[in-house]
């Protein structure tokens, strides 16, 4: 029976925890999952209108992260991985409520910064081997921050290397909340311009939970690349429908129907900056390469062992 791994992910929209072992795929190593769940703490709402976060939203959060726990005790797993991302990187309050998560639940939450954010969902793309010995750019866009990388060929070497990656000040639900700085959209051109110029023949990679509703939306079939032109349509089929007609006809979840419009937009944005004309969508990200990291580890220990 394969080990059963654990990673909680705690974004600026939702917190999640995927469950899964990992198994070989064409020599590659790819993370099956078991069981995900997604809770909406929307925590970008207290920090972006606020700064911190809330007594109430916290309780919430607590509730959360002991229900995960429980779940991943059920299926016999003791060590659970947990990273936040943008909203507890930019609370006020974020020691005070990592100290109140590990007293009432004993779980170490790491707050990671977009650097680490991008190598972990790097570790998931093993699958996608056509990747390989290509540049590409990867885009993925969360609640509070959007994270770009740039991936070009080693020199020489036939190995794959980072050239570059930064995290933006630019999510769904800061663009709803109106929280976007003016400005940002000429920061992200101007980053783009000096970090692709020498890469040809880009290739963009997109993760979460939102360009792989776009993907479904569009009917791709796994890793077919969503165009330009498609991801437009996509869009103005949703602009078509209310916020509670997405809920009702369109049955999609009321923390995805209201953030998946600018997350088009900004996948849109950064496209047709870098010039690329269509997105691969492996359905992968930062839990997959925290659970690899893992899986990774435990290799290690065994081999340091023998």
């Amino acid at each position: 029976m394969p080990k059963y791994y654990a990673a909680i992910d705690i974004g600026t929209n939702a917190g999640r925890m995927l469950i899964g072992y990992v198994v070989k795929d064409n020599g590659f190593d790819v993370v099956k999952q078991i069981q995900l769940v997604r809770v909406p703490l929307r925590l970008g709402e207290d920090v972006f209108e606020k700064g911190y976060i809330s007594k109430a939203k916290l309780k919430r959060f607590i509730l959360t992260l002991k229900g995960f726990k429980y779940l991943a005790k059920a299926y016999g797993i003791k060590e659970i991985k947990a990273y936040a991302t943008s909203a507890m990187r930019e609370a006020a309050n974020k020691e005070e409520v990592l100290k109140k998560i590990k007293k009432k639940t004993k779980l170490k939450l790491e707050i990671i910064d977009g650097k680490r954010e991008a190598e972990l969902i790097f570790k998931s793309f093993n699958i996608a081997g056509f990747i390989k010995g290509k540049p590409f750019l990867f885009i993925d866009v969360g609640g509070g921050s959007t994270e770009l990388s740039v991936i070009c060929n080693g020199a020489g070497d036939g190995e794959d290397k980072t050239v570059r990656s930064k995290s933006f000040k630019v999510g769904t639900l800061r663009m709803l909340k109106n929280k976007v700085k003016e400005g940002i959209w000429d920061e992200i051109k101007e980053w783009l311009q000096q970090n692709t110029a020498s890469c040809e023949g880009l290739v963009a990679i997109g993760t979460g939970g939102n360009i792989n509703k776009i993907s479904q939306l569009a009917r791709k079939r796994y890793l077919e690349p969503l165009s330009v032109k498609e991801i437009e349509d996509v869009l103005q089929y949703l602009k078509s429908y209310t916020l509670q007609e997405r809920i009702t006809k369109l049955r999609m979840k009321p923390d995805r129907a209201d953030v998946i419009i600018p997350a088009a937009e900004i996948y849109l944005n950064v496209l047709k900056m870098a010039g690329i004309d269509k997105i691969y969508v492996p359905k992968m990200g930062l839990s997959d390469g925290m659970i690899l990291e893992q899986y990774y580890s435990d290799k290690l220990l065994s081999t340091d062992i023998l």
